[in-house]
């Protein structure tokens, strides 16, 4: 009699144990950048200033028989906007029923947007929003990724709505036809037009001849002339001096880009002055950019780039950076 009681006691125990346990989640992130157009499968991009974006959340009971509990969720990204819990707790979820909850971020300036993209730890333009859920025994995160334009590249400042006094800006003219480093290291004579405007300060080098500008394309960016392994800051001065003379070739041969006009002025303050790594990566990605951004485009009627010839361009080629310059 002793040992059924126990055994029953056993069952009563186990069942309970059993009850606790019967809770499993699964959650949704979304996020919408609201007049923007969206890509499936790619992260969408802010691009136009106020910005809004919407995110969407849901959460979802997905244990076949029993109600699930959810002790805690927090999304730690949004909580410093008043965002920081979508969805109170405890909160008890029926079987093959879901919750549902919204947020709207207003960004006012592309550095509002670039901000978040640096507070998740990650050097790069993007940021990623993470909601996790914990319950009895079991926890579940689900993650949106936002990535943000860069300044002077491709961010469009307009109005608000509901101010009266600002005045919209003319929309940005389309990019004309550019090149970038692999185009010029192989056409002698595209590059030779560029230089015939004259000689090129670019801080780390002066590039004056054919065959240091194919040496600046050519070279490698962590090993200088003589064999020597370049510092991490001298890789990035090396790589931005690059962009800069590309940039420069399709300033020069294909039509002058506001823009790129003043990514590349700040590009050659700053290899020309002594501000060490600040800003260098930055300033690379956005020429980078702006040299890729009409590769599409035809070449203007009547220029002639002449043929492609890499194995007597790199032939030719005069690293043109002294060792240990800055």
């Amino acid at each position: 009699m002793q040992r059924g009681w126990k055994a029953a006691a056993m069952a009563v125990v186990l069942a309970g144990a059993g009850a606790a346990s019967a809770h499993e989640f699964t959650c949704d992130k979304r996020v919408q950048v609201m007049g923007e157009g969206q890509t499936p499968g790619v992260a969408p991009r802010v691009t136009k200033f106020p910005a809004t974006l919407r995110f969407h959340y849901k959460l979802r009971n997905v244990h076949p028989t029993g109600e699930s509990v959810a002790d805690f969720v927090e999304d730690p990204l949004l909580a410093r906007y008043g965002f920081g819990t979508p969805f109170p707790t405890p909160m008890a979820v029926g079987v093959g029923e879901s919750r549902d909850a919204t947020f709207e971020l207003k960004l006012d300036t592309p550095e509002a947007c670039q901000a978040l993209a640096a507070s998740d730890g990650r050097g790069d333009d993007s940021f990623d929003s993470a909601l996790r859920v914990k319950w009895a025994l079991g926890e579940t995160q689900c993650a949106a990724r936002v990535t943000c334009c860069e300044p002077f590249v491709d961010c469009e400042l307009t109005c608000p709505p509901d101010d009266p006094h600002c005045v919209e800006t003319p929309s940005p003219v389309a990019p004309g036809p550019s090149r970038n480093a692999g185009f010029f290291k192989v056409h002698e004579q595209a590059l030779g037009q560029c230089l015939a405007g004259g000689a090129l300060d670019l801080g780390v080098a002066r590039v004056e001849s054919l065959e240091q500008a194919l040496g600046l394309l050519w070279a490698s960016p962590g090993l200088d002339r003589n064999g020597g392994v370049r510092t991490e800051t001298d890789v990035l001065r090396f790589e931005l001096a690059r962009e800069a003379l590309v940039a420069t070739c399709n300033e020069r041969l294909f039509g002058a880009s506001e823009k790129r006009g003043r990514a590349l002025d700040e590009a050659l303050r700053t290899l020309r002055g002594s501000s060490g790594e600040t800003g260098l990566e930055r300033l690379g990605r956005e020429l980078g950019r702006h040299n890729d951004a009409g590769l599409g485009k035809p070449l203007p009627g009547g220029f002639d780039a002449g043929r492609a010839t890499p194995a007597h361009a790199a032939s030719i080629a005069v690293d043109p950076v002294e060792p240990g310059r800055r």
